[in-house]
């Protein structure tokens, strides 16, 4: 049997939105965006109201979202560091909004005045969309104390204290109740573990579902973690029905594994059909008898099902005789360890529009740590379950988050009858590396939901049901288009000939890395050595050429862009340009003022090191942004390095300096290894006199990461014989 649904005005209202959890906690820490999609040719004014759970009084904010457009808000800007609080947004025009979090080691980079330290590295996340209006019963069809934490969150936004029971109903058929007094304005946790041991006693797990009752109107989420927090998700409660709908789900061994969570809250038994369909219709039906006030799962894995391994369906979930029921789809990473997973709601009926206030793809700075390999690079599906016997027309219209308004893009796909189909923002140029909101209008009505995937081997993800609009909503405006791409430059801008340099390519509007291809000259760069970072940033490692000026040559998003001659592949052991310097005396005093340790320091044989030294030639290069200044191998004798000398290489642009004795030396330690002081004092003329001479090197600096890493004012490496 498949449901059939007709289309419906599920939301109350689109201008009011509650959410019962949140957190920008310093213990992960966590992170929180509260995203906010503006279907509508109004500006919509935003007020929030965060109530905090450690009882203080609520928090406001405010912001403008403009018409047509998505807008987004890190929580942190109005709460700070908070282990818990609710919140509650109305909007002057009709909007959709969505709460995703995000933790793991940091904060988000947002420069360093917002985070000083380490960047989140989104080890995992979850998202939910709000509800629109507060009530006295919400219930959940799963959670899972032992391997999973589970968390209840309730807030109360109301004027009058909520006297508020939570159930605990076991697979065994057990009640676990907690009683408790929400205030007005607050927020309130209640973790479901310790609940369940104190009263039934220890166990290695419990498998449960969840009701919250309370005598005024509250709001209510269920969050769970598990793995040390390598993984989360977290749901709204609903209201039981007698059918729910998913458009996503999918098994593949080792890779995803798909549970459906069913919750019957009547005092009867009850039968509920759970069908899984693919493209060619019905794969699996399975029919479950359900105890009354119990929870039950199916596990899309399970031998049992052979039609359902190695694929993707969607899912029909309905109980025989109409009677009222709960459904959730959980969906987790497999593996040696479980990983991150997705949890959603299904929809009760399918209806001809759907909003969703989230959409990323590719990569953006906020998320990316430069000590870090991983991109975090965001992908986003957004799943049509038609589930009636006429083909669909969907049109779907993406709003970036853009300083104008209407900017984006639509497409229309059709989704035939009894079937699944997608909206992939990756195959949409126009979307890449872009955030934005996503609305849809259908012929038919359908079913949507929205999965999201980041990171190398999508390590985190979160998914939701999408929210109904009305069928009074207008019809959506057709977006502008984004500019083109551009670049701006790159970043250094000369490299050895043999290939090998990491450069960065700067611009606007650039693609993701799969339809973007980097040119040096005539000389192509291998896809994996080509990385977009973001909309403003390439990595890239050059390809072996000759010597000498190049340009860049950049495709993506299919338009060919050009950094005329930008590029220049040059021997880094070569001599750059001569440079004027005269007596530097006042430059090693200065360094020794900012320094005195390492100048105190500088004697080997009592256990010191170069560091001063290395400074030296370091704060030179930086000065004259020449290569010219390097070390001393004493007496020209390789391997035996000078204590106290720096040098000057004054041999021809272009030739090579390695070894060379045409320097100019200088003693920059007065009193060395004993009273050491600056010094500057040109010893070419008397090393000669006596007989000796010296040979120009960097390479004991090469070791030191430093010296290897550090660039010059202008972006260039300041050692490239380190590169």
């Amino acid at each position: 049997m498949i449901a059939t649904a007709s289309s419906i005005n599920a939301q109350p209202t689109l201008k009011t939105w509650y959410f019962a959890e949140g957190s920008t906690a310093p213990i992960l820490p966590f992170e929180e965006e509260i995203l906010i999609g503006n279907p509508t040719g109004t500006d919509a004014v935003v007020n929030l109201r965060f109530f905090p759970q450690d009882g203080s009084a609520p928090i406001p904010g405010q912001l403008t979202v403009k018409a047509y457009s998505r807008g987004g808000v890190n929580a942190r800007q109005f709460t700070g560091a908070n282990f818990g609080f609710a919140v509650e947004l109305t909007a002057s025009a009709d909007v959709v909004v969505e709460r995703s979090m995000y933790w793991g080691g940091g904060l988000f980079n947002f420069g360093p005045l917002y985070n000083p330290g380490t960047v989140s590295d989104m080890r995992a996340g979850h998202s939910s969309n709000g509800v629109n209006a507060t009530q006295t019963t919400w219930s959940f069809a799963e959670g899972s104390a032992g391997f999973f934490q589970t968390y209840v969150l309730i807030s109360n936004p109301g004027t009058l204290a909520a006297n508020v029971r939570v159930n605990y109903l076991t697979s065994a058929g057990e009640l676990v109740t907690v009683n408790d007094v929400v205030p007005s304005g607050q927020r309130r946790t209640y973790f479901a573990n310790d609940a369940l041991a104190q009263q039934l006693g220890p166990r290695s797990q419990f498998d449960f579902a969840i009701e919250v009752t309370s005598d005024v109107g509250v709001v209510a989420e269920r969050a769970m973690y598990w793995n040390n927090f390598q993984g989360g998700h977290v749901t709204a409660g609903v209201t039981p029905q007698p059918a729910w709908l998913f458009a996503e789900g999918a098994q593949y061994a080792g890779a995803l594994d798909t549970y459906v969570l069913l919750f019957n809250p009547n005092t009867e038994p009850i039968d509920v059909e759970v069908n899984f369909y693919g493209p060619g219709g019905l794969l699996q039906p399975v029919l479950v008898h359900m105890q009354p006030r119990t929870r039950a799962q199916v596990f899309a894995g399970d031998p049992a099902y052979p039609a359902l391994q190695n694929t993707g369906f969607s899912i029909s979930v309905v109980s025989v005789g109409s009677k009222p029921f709960v459904a959730e789809r959980a969906v987790y990473k497999a593996g040696a360890t479980l990983g991150d997973g997705t949890v959603a709601t299904g929809a009760s009926e399918a209806a001809r529009k759907w909003g969703f206030a989230d959409g990323q793809e590719g990569g953006f700075l906020q998320y990316q740590s430069p000590a870090d390999a991983d991109r975090r690079l965001f992908t986003t599906y957004y799943l049509v379950l038609n589930n009636t016997d006429t083909d669909a027309t969907v049109r779907g219209v993406f709003y970036l988050e853009d300083d104008n308004s209407n900017v984006g893009t639509e497409v229309t796909i059709t989704v035939p009858a009894r079937s699944r189909g997608q909206f992939a923002p990756q195959t949409i140029p126009a979307l890449h590396n872009r955030k934005f909101a996503a609305f849809f209008e259908s012929d038919v009505p359908v079913v949507m939901e929205r999965a999201m995937y980041w990171g190398n081997g999508m390590r985190g993800a979160h998914a939701t049901g999408g929210t109904i609009l009305p069928d009074t909503l207008p019809t959506l405006a057709s977006p502008t288009a984004p500019p083109p791409p551009s670049l701006t430059g790159i970043s250094p801008t000369r490299g050895n000939p043999s290939g090998g340099t990491l450069v960065t390519i700067t611009g606007a509007n650039l693609g993701l890395t799969a339809d973007t291809t980097v040119s040096f000259g005539i000389t192509g760069t291998p896809r994996q050595n080509v990385i977009v970072n973001n909309a403003n940033s390439i990595s890239v490692v050059t390809p072996p050429s000759g010597r000498g000026l190049a340009s860049v040559i950049i495709t993506t998003k299919g338009v060919p862009l050009e950094l005329v001659g930008a590029f220049e592949f040059a021997d880094p052991f070569a001599a750059g340009p001569a440079v004027s310097y005269g007596d530097l005396y006042g430059v090693i005093v200065s360094l020794a003022a900012a320094r005195p340790f390492d100048l105190a320091n500088s004697c080997r044989e009592h256990g010191g090191n170069n560091r001063f030294m290395f400074e030296v030639v370091a704060e030179l290069r930086r000065r004259f942004n020449t290569n010219r200044w390097g070390l001393n191998w004493k007496r020209g004798n390789v391997g035996d390095l000078s204590q106290d000398i720096v040098t000057y290489y004054s041999g021809p642009e272009g030739s090579a300096m390695p070894n060379s004795t045409q320097v100019r030396l200088y003693d920059i330690i007065g009193g060395h290894c004993g009273n050491a002081s600056p010094f500057w004092v040109d010893q070419t003329a008397a090393t000669r006199a006596a007989g000796a001479i010296g040979r120009w090197t960097v390479a004991p600096m090469c070791s030191d990461a430093r010296y290897r890493d550090a660039k010059l004012n202008n972006g260039e490496w300041m050692f490239p014989e380190c590169r």
